[in-house]
């Protein structure tokens, strides 16, 4: 099983899952549905858990990065809910990010802690799978879908939601929408040598962009087309054969 797609909910609106498994690491226990689609088995992992019961400082990164790598997954798509930073990208947009902030803290950020007595440094010059981001973008084009072609990620700690001071610093450091779960995911596929994309889906405009309590906002509705196009666009770059000699993310760590 080579593919996989992390996040999101509409798959199921699709395809039945066949299969149901439990990993254990040495980082803990990960959790991740098996779904069939045309005869090619792709692995679905549900990152707040199937019943959304973890917050995302409380998501263990690590062991759902490890077993992923120990199933053999080298391409995947992640999907992130987002508020927009941006006041050209609106609620429903799809952006496919190519590069992010990072203001989180306290989380297990990394595989490379030293254990085996070598330090290591991993490459973040296209965090994001170019291979994957392109195939993406030609995708969405096929099927007539309008995608944003890039965005840098604001990844905040949570669980709360950012306040209007934080939002303006972000805007002045170049953000184009803020999450709370993208990093380490992305950090750590780098680190294991696995090809990472991260699609955001827009389900409101961040704090203080518009005069509205972001707690009483309709998110899951916000997304729901966009979130069905992107699994559509997902399964169909994933029909194709894909190598890893079309981008550095073999090469990236020293």
């Amino acid at each position: 099983m080579k593919k996989a797609i992390i996040g999101g909910t509409g798959v199921y609106n699709v395809y039945d899952v066949t299969e149901k498994r439990e990993l254990e690491t040495k980082f803990g226990k990960a959790k991740f549905d098996v779904i069939n689609v045309e005869g090619e088995e792709i692995c679905f992992f549900s990152r707040h858990g199937s019943n959304h019961s973890l917050p995302p400082h409380k998501i263990n990164y690590k062991a759902n990065m490890a077993a992923l790598k120990a199933i053999g997954v080298t391409h995947i798509y992640g999907m992130v809910t987002v508020g927009s930073i941006d006041l050209n990208i609106k609620e429903g947009s799809i952006v496919v990010i190519d590069d992010f902030l990072d203001f989180t803290n306290g989380r297990d950020a990394t595989f490379f802690n030293g254990e085996n007595g070598v330090v290591n440094h991993v490459d973040m010059t296209d965090p994001y799978c170019v291979n994957l981001r392109t195939e993406f973008i030609k995708k969405a084009k096929e099927l007539g879908v309008e995608v944003v072609k890039k965005g840098v990620y604001v990844s905040a700690n949570g669980p709360r939601f950012e306040t209007k001071a934080e939002i303006k610093m972000y805007q002045m450091l170049g953000g184009t929408v803020v999450g709370m779960t993208n990093v380490p995911e992305v950090v750590l596929a780098k680190e294991l040598g696995m090809c990472y994309s991260a699609i955001g889906l827009v389900s409101n405009m961040a704090c203080g962009i518009k005069d509205e309590n972001l707690a009483q906002k309709d998110h899951k509705g916000a997304i729901a087309n966009a979130k069905v196009d992107v699994t559509n666009i997902m399964l169909k770059v994933f029909k194709e054969e894909l190598t890893q000699d079309k981008c550095d993310c073999l090469n990236a760590v020293m």
